[in-house]
Formats: C-alpha cells, structure tokens, sequence
C-alpha cells in the first residue's frame, strides 16, 4: 500500500512517537509511507533519520500527495482539518484524546468527512459515539510501545515530569511525600524505568497512557488514575492499582506496594505479561494495518 502520515505538531508527545512507530512498521512491511510533518520538528528530524519520506504538511503537500495514495491518516486535529479542507481521497484520522469532541458547525461537518476513526482506546471511541460518529467508522487500536528492559526493584517511585497540569506532577509529589517515597520524575523514561518500586501516573484526563506501557513492558508495578484509557491499559488488581486523584487514596495505594513484596512482584510479573499481549508495537501496527483494510474494503 501506498500510505500518506500526516502530523502537524512541533513537539515530540506521546502520539508524534505513535506516528514514528506506525511509519517505521509500515515500511518494514513493505510498503510505501510518506509522513506530512512540521519542517524543523523533533518528530520530522528523527523520521529523516529513520530514512522515512517527509514533506512539509500544508494544504498545497496535502491536495498533491493525497491523490496519489491508498491510504490518507490524519494524526491530529491540525492535521485532520487539513485533510478535510484538501484531501483527494477519503481519509482516516487517529483519536488520542478522551475529551469530549468540540461542538460546533465546523467541528461536525469535519467529523463527519471522515471515512474512519482510529481510537487509541475504547474511552475515545465512546466520546467519537457521543459526537454523533456512527460506531461503524471507529476502530480501537491500543498504542504499541517499545520492549525494555525489565526493571529491578527499589524504593523509589517513578513518574513522568510533564509541564501539562492536567498530568498532577504535584499531585504525585504530594502523595509520594504522605507515603513517605521519594518520587523521580523523568522526561526520558526508558532510562528511567531501569529500577523502582512502582510507576506512578495521575491524570485529569487519558486516552490511553503510551508512558504507563512503556512502564509495563519494563516490569513495573503501575498506579494509575481511574480514568478514561487508563482503565484499560492496567488489570486493577491484576497489574497495579487504579486510584482516585486523592492524596490519601494516593498513598494508601503507594505504603501497600511498599509493605507487600510479593504484592509488587505479582504486579510487575503481569504488568510485563499484560504488555506482551496487547500494547507491543507489532500489535499496534497490525492492528492499524486490519483498520485500513477494512475501511477500503467498504
């Protein structure tokens, strides 16, 4: 297949690797990707490095490129408004986000110019429900996220640092400080994820969590908001422990990892076992690969 990627944004989150990791997959499967991407991006530098095809993402690339492929992915929302102001064919757009879709005239008659929807978990898909999109057009399909090594065991909590604060760093901080743990916080998490007691991760709202995956494909226990995707991603019980965003209910979750070792081993061997069979990166892109065949064939 001849495969159009398209993602607007300057900086390097969760789905810009998503979409590194997509064209990466496609290609080593054969076929032919070319990614739209900000000229000067962190994602358009690593993509170019990777050997991958890059244009600059514009109406003019999105009206000239769009005609000549098989299959046209929208990774944003920028990107899913370029595609329904000037692609040539019908279009598929990812959904990373569990909010509600922005109401509005142009909002719906964007929507509704999609042929699909990709849904990076079942909360999204339920949200795209709730905007009037027919559950028809929407597939989910779980983020993949590289093999790590496993982690080892420590006192130390690990978590994301995020300047987003609907990611409650300071509400981690806080807990951790009731729990009495001390709490690292780290941008480059696969560094990171080498020991630790637990990976800790508060949210307002989750699509799904690619920093919990990476978490659980090095072994770690997992404490997570009950919240959107983030109820998918960890087996409450089985994995980790989903919480309230409550200091107390916090802690209380943090002091029975740290006063049950065989709790936290049981959490880390199922973490790692729940990884391999749902959030790796040959799933995701499989996964996308059924999503595009399926859409074409209807």
């Amino acid at each position: 297949m001849k495969i159009l990627l398209a993602d607007s944004n300057w900086k390097m989150r969760g789905g810009q690797w998503q979409t590194l990791y997509l064209a990466e997959g496609l290609r080593e499967r054969g076929h032919q990707v070319v990614l739209l991407l900000r000229h000067g991006s962190l994602l358009s530098e690593l993509a170019q490095r990777s050997g991958l095809e890059t244009r600059e993402i514009g109406l003019t690339t999105m009206f000239a490129l769009s005609g000549r492929q098989d299959v046209v992915h929208a990774q944003d929302a920028h990107a899913h408004t370029l595609a329904a102001l000037a692609s040539r064919r019908p279009f598929l757009v990812s959904r990373r986000v569990a909010f509600a879709v922005r109401p509005g005239w142009f909002s719906t008659k964007k929507y509704r110019k999609a042929r699909g929807y990709v849904a990076v978990s079942e909360a999204v898909g339920r949200e795209l429900r709730r905007a009037g999109i027919a559950g028809e057009k929407i597939r989910v399909v779980y983020d993949g996220v590289p093999d790590i090594a496993a982690s080892s065991h420590s006192r130390t909590i690990r978590g994301l640092k995020s300047e987003d604060p609907g990611k409650l760093n300071w509400l981690m901080e806080e807990a951790c400080g009731l729990a009495g743990l001390e709490l690292g916080l780290h941008e480059k998490l696969a560094r990171a994820l080498k020991d630790g007691l637990a990976f800790l991760y508060l949210s307002e709202s989750e699509g799904l969590g690619s920093a919990v995956l990476l978490a659980m494909a090095a072994g770690m226990p997992i404490i997570a908001s009950r919240t959107g995707g983030l109820v998918e991603a960890v087996d409450e019980g089985f994995s980790g422990l989903l919480v309230p965003n409550e200091k107390k209910a916090v802690a209380a979750a943090l002091a029975a990892l740290r006063e049950d070792r065989n709790l936290s081993l049981r959490f880390s061997e199922n973490a790692r076992r729940r990884y391999l069979s749902k959030f790796t990166l040959d799933n995701m892109v499989e996964r996308t690969l059924d999503a595009y065949r399926e859409f074409e064939n209807e």
